[in-house]
């Protein structure tokens, strides 16, 4: 990226940037108070595993449809609807009458969370130039510190004396938001057809190593998924031991912040090893790193079985961020090099499409609850973040080479 193209584009980058952070706000409110809802709606614990793996499906099936409708219309309209869309969804949680309601209006937010995301990594992405891998993981980053914000507001607004009908408060913000995003990137074009003066069909692409990229990604995404989940029964167990004659809906609405604690560290992890993944990991090998990193930090998920709240269940949180996030800024990167000229589907796919077979991650580990226990439910997800490594031994080194020096 020259510096007068940095100047140039300053603006766009800086509104998807910020869009980011807000999107993921927003998405980020919902599970450390994932006990409040099941309490405050009267849910069964497999009814509250199926709202988080509801919001996972929206956001996964949305990313890759809307992803194909943007390089189709040549449009980045979906970014700003989006963000409009995810802060209705998150913010009017508390309003529902019904359990029926509460999923309805938690899938309308994740699905603009999850329109919002191709579009803005496309978008970003191509504004970056050769600067791609670093703009990308700056991109990873403000989203993971929107998650950060939202684990610790949403228990802010909603527990002890207030509810969670104030999350209303975050309302107008969303849709500033959406209106600067909208008018900041609105007109960007896709860079690959300016320069180009045409298109490519996608059966050119190296189907074989998108594939293991893309298998890698959903092990990674099924990990993310239940370890949220798992994170609030863990914290509830422990809270409950301590406090035997407190009531599930004491025991929800003390734990609730406390969650939100341990999810914001876990997201700090995952702030940190993306960026540092993206600083560090040079254009054309990533096969190593995106091997190895989710396998070396397996050994933190898998402690949390054996560790409780604390200073080092707080450093396994830490960690398991660092291993199945670090490698995402990475793998969205290498799927659009791998795909130059159809960014948006690349992004939708290493995303999107990940994050919707990700959805089983809530429900399988309260279905390892069930049948087993917490702390085996701790380590079958340890193992499954291992698996993510292991699928990315089938990508081509030669591929990766040949995208980069095209894209």
């Amino acid at each position: 990226m020259k510096r007068s193209s940095f100047w140039l584009y300053a603006i766009p980058i800086g509104a998807i940037l910020l869009g980011h952070y807000f999107v993921d706000t927003y998405s980020g409110i919902a599970p450390p108070l994932l006990g409040v809802i099941e309490q405050e709606y009267g849910m069964l614990p497999q009814y509250a595993a199926m709202l988080l793996g509801l919001g996972s499906i929206c956001s996964g099936l949305a990313q890759p449809t809307f992803a194909w409708l943007s390089d189709r219309l040549d449009t980045r309209a979906f970014g700003g609807i989006g963000i409009l869309l995810g802060t209705l969804g998150i913010t009017l949680l508390g309003f529902s009458p019904n359990i029926p309601g509460v999923f309805v209006i938690y899938a309308i937010g994740m699905l603009g969370v999850g329109m919002f995301h191709p579009i803005a990594a496309s978008t970003i992405g191509s504004l970056a130039g050769d600067k791609r891998g670093m703009v990308l993981s700056w991109f990873f980053v403000f989203g993971m510190g929107g998650f950060f914000t939202g684990s610790l507001i949403g228990p802010a607004l909603a527990t002890g004396s207030g509810s969670l009908r104030n999350l209303s408060y975050l309302l107008i913000p969303g849709l500033i938001m959406a209106v600067i995003l909208q008018l900041s990137i609105g007109k960007v074009q896709h860079k690959k057809r300016i320069s180009s003066g045409h298109t490519h069909s996608i059966a050119e692409y190296d189907w074989w190593t998108i594939t293991c990229l893309y298998l890698s990604a959903v092990f990674r995404f099924t990990v993310n998924m239940a370890i949220v989940y798992l994170l609030v029964r863990w914290m509830e167990h422990h809270v409950a031991s301590l406090n035997p004659s407190w009531s599930a809906e004491d025991v929800a609405d003390y734990s609730a912040p406390f969650v939100g604690r341990a999810n914001a560290t876990m997201i700090v992890g995952q702030g940190a090893g993306g960026l540092a993944a993206g600083a560090l990991i040079v254009a054309g090998r990533e096969k190593i790193p995106l091997i190895w990193a989710p396998i070396v930090f397996s050994p933190a998920l898998i402690a949390l079985a054996f560790l409780e709240p604390g200073f080092w269940g707080y450093t396994a949180c830490f960690l398991t961020g660092v291993g199945f996030a670090s490698m995402t800024p990475v793998a969205i990167s290498v799927g659009q090099r791998l795909m130059p000229y159809h960014t948006s589907l690349a992004s939708g796919i290493v995303l999107g499409g990940a994050w919707a077979i990700a959805s089983t991650g809530p429900r399988f580990a309260e279905f390892l609850i069930q049948q087993f226990d917490l702390r085996t439910a701790f380590i079958m997800i340890g193992v499954v973040l291992a698996l993510s490594g292991l699928s990315a031994v089938g990508l081509k080194h030669k591929s990766l080479s040949i995208r980069k020096a095209k894209g």
